[in-house]
């Protein structure tokens, strides 16, 4: 096979340049702010760069200008696609303005959080985006330390650490209880997360708690109950609740994923779904549309708050971003089959 250059030669801008016919300053533009590129021309650098096997020395830049074109992410999960429409959106924008998206995973642990930060914060990144507004106090001083645009996601924080892109959780499951109750059901569980350091999932439970005593509805202990995230876990919590409250009509939960894990749990017990049971998720991932029965659902826009997340980032990079340090994308109710 043949080489486009000699083994152990590194490949540098110059070479990216002069082989697209460009001057450096212009492969150096197509690299950090590619929207400032023609076209014709980045397609001549990136086919260059391809040809030369270029890499870029991100860690050589960050040491000149005390950043990284490296924008840091920490999500509590890769395995709910919840997620997956926020994240694929903040991939799309931060890479059309030059930047890459360096993912982590807390496993809804803020000390893991907190470790992931500690090395993340060598490569200088250009930004932090994290997923909720509880933090330790480590992670808290090191993003004060830090200087750069730090973003909360997925909730609404009265006084967020710097700005933060969400919906209103408390709310959400304050109208989809209602909305249950408009729909005729009475004994409303509601089955969520066992982290108590996620505030998304606190906020929904206080929501529906609300809800439940406004409507007069009963609210005992073994009607709300905390699980592990995962299928399984679910279809044995929905299980066990059909034994100690053999009267619940409609299981409220705080996520898909566990809302199908009740499905299936229904389902294996022998009950007809909304007949004998109504089931309700929260995120409209999109098994949500396709599942039997098809399951109602809050609708959370994934894909906006990723886009909005960038953008304010994007303008505080930028020294432009003068709007409200939280942005609510609201969210909406879908009713389907399942209740």
């Amino acid at each position: 096979m043949k080489r486009s250059k000699s083994p152990g030669k590194v490949a540098k801008m110059a070479d990216v340049a002069a082989l697209a016919g460009v001057t450096i300053m212009t492969v150096s533009r197509a690299l950090h702010t590619p929207s400032a590129v023609s076209p014709a021309t980045l397609e001549k650098v990136q086919e260059a760069i391809r040809e030369t096997g270029f890499v870029p020395n991100y860690a050589a830049r960050s040491l000149v200008s005390q950043r990284s074109p490296i924008v840091v992410a920490l999500f509590p999960t890769m395995m709910n696609s919840v997620f997956s429409g926020t994240i694929e959106e903040l991939s799309r924008q931060f890479s059309a303005q030059g930047y890459s998206l360096l993912l982590g995973e807390t496993s809804f642990d803020i000390d893991t959080e907190e470790k992931l930060l500690s090395g993340f914060m060598g490569w200088r990144p250009a930004a932090i985006i994290l997923t909720g507004s509880r933090h330790t106090e480590v992670s808290r001083k090191m993003l004060e330390n830090s200087g750069v645009p730090v973003v909360e996601l997925w909730n609404l924080p009265r006084d967020p650490f710097d700005l933060a892109v969400g919906l209103s959780n408390h709310q959400a499951a304050y109208d989809m209880t209602r909305s249950l109750h408009e729909w005729g059901y009475r004994r409303i569980s509601f089955l969520n997360l066992n982290y108590p350091n996620n505030d998304r999932s606190v906020d929904r439970s206080a929501g529906y708690r609300q809800a439940m005593t406004e409507l007069g509805l009963e609210v005992t202990p073994d009607m709300e109950i905390s699980v592990p995230f995962g299928l399984e876990h679910a279809s044995a919590a929905v299980q066990q609740l059909l034994k100690i409250t053999p009267k619940v009509d409609a299981v409220f939960c705080s996520s898909d994923s566990l809302a199908v894990g009740v499905m299936m749990g229904a389902l294996r017990a022998g009950l007809s779904i909304p007949g004998d049971l109504a089931i309700a998720g929260f995120g409209n991932v999109e098994l949500a549309a396709t599942v039997v029965p098809s399951l109602t659902t809050v609708d959370v826009p994934r894909a906006q708050i990723g886009r909005e997340c960038a953008r304010i980032i994007m303008e505080r990079l930028r020294g432009g971003y003068r709007g409200p340090p939280v942005v609510d994308c609201g969210y909406s109710i879908v009713r389907r089959e399942s209740a």
